[in-house]
């Protein structure tokens, strides 16, 4: 363990670094742990609760983000004559440099007393560093069950280049929905793989949809104007 003032700590550090602590497993407990593998950074996170994992779900389709860490720091500070420690869930790092310190909780326990006094502790400290700082009580079900859906796309690298690059030539006329898309497949290539090739696209953030209805045959793909110039 590493021990620095917040003030000099680096985000891309802690980010390439291990958990501080690794959720507990015990029998009767009523949050689920567990495992989930990040196409982001290409690397196994551990998450404490099925609600965190939503938000995990949510921060490996969030095309700004290059790192995600969990269990990433502990902060420690002063309050009277006690001292308080806290290990935020999650840490982002973004492509323009921005960093998200994420704390998950049900929407039930926020307004707690004890609860409500760590967040606005670990928020004043991540705006003295410069970082975001947000509380995650949930999203929506059905943008969540999207982007578990478009996740067959989630690794590109392991499609021949050629068929990513026949899909991006469909999606580039304009707006097409995933029926016309499909009916696009040249009979050689299968279904299931065509299919993850154009939501690779979306995956990327080179072709956009509307999360917040179901994904479906009809649903509408738009490349991305400046992928498509």
């Amino acid at each position: 363990m590493v021990t620095t003032p917040l003030r000099t700590a680096r985000a891309e550090t802690i980010a390439a670094g291990l958990p501080i602590r690794i959720p507990p497993t015990y029998r009767g407990q009523r949050n689920y742990p567990g495992l989930f593998w990040a196409a982001t950074n290409k690397r196994t996170l551990v998450y404490e609760s099925l609600l965190e994992l939503d938000r995990l779900w949510m921060a490996d389709f969030d095309s700004t983000a290059v790192s995600i860490a969990t269990q990433p720091f502990q902060i420690a500070w002063r309050e009277g004559s006690a001292t308080r420690s806290h290990v935020p869930d999650v840490l982002l790092t973004h492509a323009d440099m921005r960093v998200t310190v994420i704390d998950v909780k049900p929407e039930s326990l926020v307004n707690k007393p004890e609860v409500k006094q760590q967040f606005e502790s670990t928020r004043e400290m991540c705006r003295d560093r410069g970082w975001d700082y947000e509380v995650f009580t949930g999203d929506n079900e059905v943008a969540l069950r999207n982007i578990r859906a478009l996740a067959v796309g989630r690794r590109p690298e392991r499609l021949p280049e050629v068929l990513i690059s026949q899909t991006r030539e469909i999606l580039s006329p304009g707006a097409v929905t995933v029926v016309e898309a499909l009916a696009k497949r040249p009979l050689s290539i299968d279904e299931s793989l065509w299919r993850a090739a154009l939501f690779a696209h979306v995956w990327s953030g080179e072709a956009k949809v509307d999360l917040r209805t179901p994904l479906s045959n009809g649903t509408v793909l738009h490349l991305d104007e400046r992928v498509a110039a």
